[in-house]
């Protein structure tokens, strides 16, 4: 067997083995890719309010926005707030893992969000996306079969390449790998799209594959580290960004916690381009405890999230900002890592990357089409060809 016909081989049995699994991924990426857009849009309307007449009226404080919260809603325990530049955006409550709420920041109504179904439409689909759904004792079995098609799928882009790889450079070996025929049928135009699409979009799903292994797989994720010379971090999801605990500077004798919104000024000064800034609720210091550091997290004019972000802790006692750690602080292994979840989502360029990565992964759903037509063909004619 030649090595191109064992490469062959390996592209076609690699397809028809995970061909349905990359086609379960490609489609519900195409419908998680844009989540963040289509939330907001649902909820455009009750996270929007109408500016006061008065142009001096005044806005309420957080604390007199969580008192005004838990008169109407008692059982929603605020713990978090986050503030918008924007005059008409409302502020967003959260109480953990509940929320949001939208409150108005002049009369402290709450508006409840709009987007819970959808949400719970789109967690679901990124259950599937992520480990096919799978719950309970199924789960680590789900996680396991996306992992290895993402593995397969980075195999099928390279043969897939080396497939494509004319022996001869001319007009007509290139056009029909090159550009859509027209009025071609059947077997002729299966090909003809798997060879032209594959090509033009391998970049993009190659990153897609490769990216995908990474969040797919311990050893992949400590692999970005390890290339960095770093040591890993043990969480593969947000607890990445932990940061360890801050010692307490000693507060002067006598001291009284400043307000939250005297804290608030100090941040907002030292990051005056920012665009949402999250605030979370202290909580109360037992008798003779001292309060630990006001968390905010400040998000700036960027359109990745995580490059934006930056988390700042501040003494409670004087408002002093005593750690604040932007994207560019962290070490070069954990920006690529970061770089690695918003580059398989195509947010690491914005509405624009997202726009690559749904198209990218629509095609794939036409390349597992033509794939798997092609592959019968084939099957259907060496099983013909068999003597009896």
């Amino acid at each position: 067997m030649t090595l191109r016909k064992a490469i062959f081989w390996t592209h076609l049995v690699c397809g028809v083995v995970s061909g349905v699994i990359v086609a379960i991924m490609s489609a519900t990426g195409v419908a998680i890719a844009f989540e963040e857009e289509l939330l907001a849009w649902k909820d455009r309307e009750v996270a929007h309010m109408a500016p006061p007449a008065d142009a001096d009226a005044r806005r309420l404080t957080l604390d007199e926005l969580r008192a005004a919260s838990l008169r109407q809603r008692p059982e929603f325990a605020v713990d978090h707030a986050t503030i918008f530049r924007e005059p008409d955006h409302a502020v967003v409550l959260h109480a953990g893992r509940e929320g949001p709420l939208y409150a108005n920041p002049f009369t402290g109504e709450v508006r409840e969000s709009r987007a819970h179904g959808l949400h719970d439409v789109i967690h679901e689909i990124e259950e599937w996306h992520r480990w096919l759904g799978m719950e309970g004792d199924w789960f680590p079995v789900g996680r396991a079969i996306t992992g290895a098609c993402n593995v397969a799928f980075v195999g099928l882009c390279l043969t897939g390449l080396w497939l494509w790889w004319p022996r001869s450079w001319n007009v007509r070996t290139l056009k029909p790998r090159l550009w859509l025929m027209r009025g071609w049928r059947g077997k002729a135009r299966d090909r003809n799209w798997h060879e032209a699409l594959g090509f033009w979009s391998l970049p993009v799903l190659l990153v897609l594959g490769v990216t995908g292994v990474v969040i797919s797989y311990e050893w992949g994720h400590r692999l970005v580290f390890t290339l960095a010379g770093e040591q890993a971090p043990e969480s593969r999801n947000f607890g990445m960004f932990a940061l360890p605990p801050l010692t307490m500077p000693e507060p002067a004798p006598g001291a009284e916690p400043v307000s939250m919104e005297q804290a608030l000024a100090v941040v907002t000064a030292r990051f005056p381009e920012w665009r949402s800034i999250g605030v979370g609720y202290p909580e109360a210091a037992n008798d003779g405890e001292t309060p630990g550091p006001l968390h905010f997290d400040v998000v700036l004019p960027d359109y990745m999230p995580n490059r934006a972000w930056v988390p700042v802790e501040s003494d409670p006692f004087t408002g002093e900002i005593l750690r604040a750690v932007s994207y560019h602080d962290r070490s070069p292994g954990l920006r690529a890592r970061v770089w690695m979840r918003f580059l398989h989502t195509g947010g690491g360029f914005g509405l624009t990357g997202k726009v690559i990565v749904t198209v990218a992964s629509l095609v794939a759903l036409v390349l597992v089409y033509t794939g798997f037509a092609l592959s019968w063909r084939r099957l259907l004619r060496s099983g013909r060809s068999r003597p009896a």
